[in-house]
């Protein structure tokens, strides 16, 4: 930007031929932007949308990853530290009965290492033992066991350090602390999914502009939906009619979430295209290709019907409670030409799990979908959000972030679909003059 006000003719006419530094430009980011930035940026789309007159009420949803200022392999996982903990918990509590039976301790197993260590560094210094170390020195069997568990405190402490730092996520990444270790379609050395530190980011493109995005921590879109609604709800005070999404979002919660907030269920489900390919309608042992009765029981390839509720499970770890029935039927499988195929259980009984608020959500959406409005929809969201990305990445060559940081990296993203917005804004600008122009002519 510094150089650009400089050598740049645009860009000096703005500045009416002013010749600000880099820093400040970077004060200016620091000091307004990076807390204002989501003001602004709802402002302006709101403006913008107002001025191209744009249909919010169709909101076209995805997310796609953006690598973050981090060294590829500083990672950390939790579940390798959770694992490496209960590892090192079953060493220290070895090492601390031979160190009851060697010294005369009574340390229960669960005693705390800052304890134990500060107790026997109290002994070296009372029994006046000088602590020794580099070539040719010889330690003394208390001093060993004070630096075995000085290891194992210093240890533990760094296990408990990353775990905070990395919450409810699964992992981390040791250069930027917010990103998360994600696996990015392409690799530059063998265009592979590897992993990578980045974050998630989320639009919604109603009419070719970005009237809502943001950034997540979150490697997956299903749990992203919500709070990615709420925040446009926050700043504008409605919800879209029409949130149209693929497959990654259509899960139970965000399909209540729609109907809870009077939004329409357009969300593809996991198996929503899947289910009528040729080839998946080829595996008849496969229940979603069995046939149904008027109750909307599964009927098996053996005519068995499953209408028998075995019990029911409620599943309360999402944000709505659901209850999921397991179905069974009176014939057992034992004896059925297809078991080997069909049934994997032991006891000869073939089990279902049927959710019948999921399954009419299901039939909702597929029947939303099969209207014409539903495939413009669906067309509309591969053409707008998917090409609205595209342009960032490609034309706009935005595909890695220059800060770290959640704040700073969200800052920067917001500012970049402010600049999209801005181009869209400006060719709808001259095409309309051009427009305008051209019907003068005429008349």
């Amino acid at each position: 930007m510094e150089s650009l006000c400089k050598h740049d003719i645009r860009f000096m006419y703005i500045t009416k031929e002013e010749t600000p530094s880099f820093m400040a430009f970077e004060r200016l980011l620091k000091n307004y932007l990076i807390d204002d930035i989501d003001h602004i940026f709802f402002d302006i789309t709101q403006n913008i949308g107002e001025i191209m007159d744009i249909d919010r009420k169709i909101q076209y949803i995805d997310g796609t990853k953006f690598e973050a200022d981090a060294n590829k392999y500083t990672f950390v996982y939790k579940k390798r530290i959770v694992n490496a903990s209960k590892k090192l918990f079953t060493k220290i509590t070895e090492d601390i009965i031979l160190l009851n039976e060697e010294r005369g301790f009574n340390f229960p197993y669960h005693y705390k290492m800052g304890y134990i260590t500060q107790y026997l560094i109290e002994c070296m210094v009372n029994n006046g033992i000088d602590f020794v170390y580099g070539k040719g020195k010889r330690k003394t069997g208390i001093q060993k066991w004070y630096d075995r568990f000085l290891g194992y405190y210093i240890k533990l402490n760094e296990y408990e350090y990353w775990l905070a730092i990395i919450g409810e996520r699964n992992s981390c990444s040791k250069t930027d602390h917010d990103a998360t270790m994600c696996a990015l379609k392409i690799d530059y050395y063998c265009n592979t999914g590897l992993s990578r530190p980045a974050y998630n980011a989320q639009i919604g493109v109603s009419d070719g502009i970005i009237v809502n995005a943001d950034l997540f921590q979150r490697p997956g879109d299903s749990k992203t939906f919500m709070p990615f609604m709420e925040r446009y709800h926050e700043y504008t005070g409605e919800y879209p009619v029409y949130p149209m999404a693929d497959a990654g979002y259509g899960s139970f919660d965000n399909f209540m979430y729609c109907m809870t907030n009077k939004m329409e269920l357009c969300m593809k489900y996991t198996m929503y295209a899947k289910k009528n390919e040729a080839k998946f309608k080829k595996k008849i042992f496969n229940p979603l290709n069995w046939k149904t009765t008027e109750e909307g029981y599964k009927i098996c390839p053996n005519g068995h019907v499953f209408n028998q509720n075995i019990y029911d499970s409620y599943d309360e770890s999402g944000e709505y409670l659901r209850i999921i029935q397991k179905m069974g039927s009176k014939e057992k499988c034992e004896g059925c030409p297809f078991e080997d195929e069909c049934c994997k259980s032991k006891n000869h009984q073939k089990t279902l799990n049927k959710d019948v608020v999921l399954e009419e959500m299901y039939a909702t959406v597929d029947e939303n979908l099969s209207t014409e409005f539903g495939k413009e929809l669906k067309k509309q969201r591969s053409i707008q959000v998917e090409g609205a990305f595209g342009v960032i990445k490609q034309d706009m060559k935005f595909t890695r972030f220059t800060r770290r940081g959640l704040k700073n990296t969200k800052m920067e993203f917001l500012i970049v679909c402010l600049g999209y917005n801005l181009r869209k804004y400006h060719k709808y600008r001259l095409k309309k003059e051009k427009s305008i122009q051209s019907k003068g002519i005429l008349n």
